[in-house]
């Protein structure tokens, strides 16, 4: 009788364990899910950003906006945020 209840605890035990593990593993899987989503959403809007700098404007837009530069007889005057 001993033999049986240890045996049936265990069994319990383990059944449990795997329950526990099998609603990790689904937490992970849906966390994932809204990253990946979430990642593409974002490889979007970088892939329309490119789209725009194909073209010589959009380069020059480029080089004022992010790297500050300047055309011909321009000042560049910054304004803290």
């Amino acid at each position: 009788m001993v033999l049986i209840s240890l045996a049936l605890y265990y069994a319990g035990r383990s059944i449990w364990s795997s329950i526990e593990r099998q609603i990790f593993l689904h937490s992970q899987a849906v966390a994932l899910k809204a990253g990946q989503k979430q990642s593409q959403e974002v490889n979007k809007d970088l892939r329309d950003g490119l789209v725009n700098y194909h073209s010589s404007a959009g380069i020059e837009r480029l080089a004022r906006e992010r790297l500050n530069l300047a055309g011909k007889d321009e000042i560049i005057v910054r304004i803290a945020k």
